[in-house]
């Protein structure tokens, strides 16, 4: 195992600690006793792995979390958002997205957000008016905004404790987390990991409209059997048994296809969730299925299912 092995499973760590903490004291001495560093080694460490000091990745991980909630949870109070992604006042909070988004916390949930999503009604007219007949059609009519997803498709299931081995991928979610991919399948392949009942799972971190492309994280999982011990090679975590909400693709999709994916991503968060009587609780997942190619070793990873697991409001 290298030494820059060791450090970056270091510092995942930190960022899976960072990710369920934003409410918490994240100062750099906290941080840097997760790590198990001196916070002088860790503030150098995380710059030279991340691209981005410890106080700038928080700041940002709070304010895209933040961003997210927002548009997804409009019924969530502003004050409430604020002082979930850490922020100790609603006034310090309103000032620094601002800062950081250009816009107010009001302004980026009535639609300024769209300004970051690649949708053919970007002109600020149009904009306003898709807003203006969204809010009456959905007050007056319900469900009525399902354009990617079939409501057929989308169940609610319950997975057991599942325990995972992972490699985690920094960068675009698109044709890059492939290579990713090859990795965990090649090592678990070689190791004897891989059943018949074997899952693989990915874990997006990121919604890539709100995160710069470079920084996304995507785990890339594999689901373990009882006192199967994937040596050093691979992190590994647990998924909680709960409910999730799935969609299963008519047809799997390639990670390229991120755009289509999100857009179901939106309908799941913004139109399934309030009426169906349970709330999101984490990170969403999606169950991948990994084929080896004809006459070749390349792997090719499609997207079969997307899901967020979920508990009743």
């Amino acid at each position: 195992m290298t030494d820059l092995h060791e450090q970056k499973k270091y510092i995942f760590n930190v960022l899976d600690y960072i990710k369920q903490n934003l409410h918490a004291d994240l100062s750099l001495e906290k941080l840097a006793e997760v790590s198990t560093y001196s916070p002088h080694h860790f503030h150098r460490l995380f710059n030279r792995i991340m691209g981005e000091t410890p106080s700038d990745y928080v700041k940002r991980i709070r304010m895209e979390e933040a961003a997210h909630l927002l548009i997804y949870e409009p019924k969530r109070s502003v004050t409430d958002i604020a002082m979930t992604c850490g922020f100790s006042s609603l006034s310090y909070f309103t000032y620094a997205f601002k800062e950081f988004y250009k816009h107010s916390p009001k302004e980026w949930r009535e639609g300024a957000y769209l300004e970051k999503f690649p949708r053919p009604y970007l002109d600020s007219k149009k904009s306003k008016q898709r807003r203006t007949n969204l809010k009456e059609t959905t007050e007056n009519k319900g469900y009525n905004e399902f354009q990617w997803l079939d409501l057929s498709r989308v169940k609610v299931e319950r997975l057991p404790e599942l325990q995972l081995g992972y490699l985690q991928h920094i960068g675009t979610y698109s044709d890059e987390v492939h290579e990713t991919w090859e990795k965990i399948y090649r090592f678990s392949e070689t190791r004897d990991l891989i059943m018949e009942d074997t899952m693989w799972i990915g874990i997006p971190h990121n919604n890539p409209y709100l995160t710069p492309e470079d920084r996304c994280r995507y785990d890339c999982c594999i689901s373990l059997q009882e006192n199967m011990d994937p040596g050093t090679g691979l992190k590994t975590t647990q998924l909680p048994e709960g409910k999730f909400v799935f969609y299963e693709l008519e047809t799997p999709v390639e990670f390229n296809r991120r755009d289509f994916l999100i857009e179901c991503y939106s309908e799941l968060y913004s139109y399934w969730l309030p009426k169906s009587g349970y709330k999101c609780l984490s990170t969403p997942v999606e169950i991948i299925q990994l084929t080896q190619q004809q006459d070749s070793f390349d792997i090719q990873p499609l997207i079969k299912k997307i899901g967020l697991p979920i508990q009743p409001k």
